[in-house]
């Protein structure tokens, strides 16, 4: 099974027509398509032939109420704090951002991070996508050196072990791999990873 994980496409369509472009069995968008909820619409339209194909979350540029609606209008898939099973693996999904100087609409506090990865736990043979970086690591790294990942998604992922973890978000860091312990994880941006399951 291929899949093609994208994030952090603020409106740029003639990336999102690339990534549509592609051939995969399924598509996973880590969050913001839009820029404070403005183009959705336009998304939904370029990303019309993946219906079906697509698993969509929030990221800290949309809320969760606006991805459901684009999702039951277009045929995708709401994946925002939910379990899906495709091909023997466990496919987790968690949306939004932990806290921004920029007040966007999805943002979320440490707490209610830990609260919804609490319905992933026990799982084996899974993956975990997140919009937002686990804290520490060369995903969540700032040209300036400061860290602004989560640290629930950090201590969830030592704690639980998923496969690997795929996070967008912090846009400088698309194309870093970095393991923490057993989990490859992936920063992933608006040019997609490709991976075979």
């Amino acid at each position: 099974m291929k899949i093609l994980v994208f994030a952090d496409i603020h409106q740029d369509w003639e990336a999102l027509k690339k990534i549509v472009a592609k051939k995969a069995d399924l598509y996973i968008c880590l969050g913001d398509l839009s820029n404070f909820g403005q183009g959705l619409e336009e998304a939904g339209e370029v990303l019309g032939p993946l219906k079906g194909k697509l698993l969509l979350m929030p990221g800290n540029n949309e809320t969760w109420k606006e991805i459901k609606v684009l999702c039951q209008k277009y045929g995708f898939v709401d994946f925002h704090q939910k379990v899906i099973e495709k091909g023997g693996f466990v496919f987790t999904g968690l949306g939004y951002s932990n806290l921004t100087p920029f007040n966007t609409p999805g943002e979320v506090s440490e707490e209610e991070f830990e609260k919804a990865l609490k319905k992933f736990q026990g799982f084996k043979n899974f993956l975990l996508f997140c919009h937002n970086p686990p804290k520490d690591s060369q995903l969540d790294l700032l040209p300036n050196g400061a860290h602004v990942g989560s640290q629930a998604i950090r201590d969830f992922l030592e704690k639980n072990q998923p496969i690997y973890l795929f996070s967008g978000h912090i846009h400088e860091n698309e194309g870093k791999i970095q393991r923490i312990g057993k989990t490859t994880c992936f920063g992933v941006g608006k040019k997609g990873l490709e991976i075979w399951l």
